[in-house]
């Protein structure tokens, strides 16, 4: 599991990069990075220690029974999540909360997904790897090498942190730059 701070940041900086390259209004581009944010950190509810399991202890202990980067990091929970994105972005009364004239939870709901995949996908970067199919496939997918491949807590992860902070902060630069003219 990357750190926390990480799967936010490189999920907000794919965000942004979208939002900025096809000219939102800035109350989706804040409904999308709250969205991103929030779906960035699910797949690992699946640990005690994450925040949310602290804060609520029971509830959530259920969700630990099956071990981490099981049913949390498959393929199915981003795709069946998509479905209910779809279903739940096209609905009136799921769909009806407007900021500004924009219906903003259809974008709510996809870059929920967006945050899901992209945490996924960090994560199968990752030495540990993830199991795409599971419970499918028991098989971890594990890359032997490759420039992206890191170690959870090491300087390659941290790097990737920056980086990632980096780029979201000069995203957010051009976009006050390109809409304060």
């Amino acid at each position: 599991m990357a750190l926390r701070k990480t799967h936010i940041a490189s999920a907000e900086a794919v965000m942004m990069g979208y939002a900025i390259s096809t000219n939102q209004p800035l109350p989706i581009i804040i409904t999308e990075a709250i969205g991103v944010w929030i779906g960035s950190q699910l797949p690992d509810i699946d640990q005690r220690q994450t925040r949310i399991n602290k804060k609520t202890g029971v509830e959530t202990s259920v969700l630990t029974l099956w071990g981490h980067r099981t049913w949390s990091h498959s393929i199915w929970i981003p795709a069946f999540l998509f479905i209910l994105a779809r279903y739940s972005s096209n609905s009136p009364m799921l769909n009806g909360i407007s900021v500004y004239g924009y219906k903003v939870m259809g974008y709510f709901y996809f870059t929920l997904v967006l945050g899901y995949f992209l945490h996924e996908l960090l994560d199968a970067f990752s030495v540990e790897g993830i199991r795409w199919l599971y419970p499918l496939g028991n098989r971890k997918i594990i890359r032997k090498k490759g420039i992206f491949r890191y170690k959870v807590h090491s300087m390659k992860e941290i790097m990737i942190r920056y980086v990632s902070v980096t780029i979201v902060v000069i995203e957010l630069i051009f976009y006050l730059y390109k809409n304060l003219k």
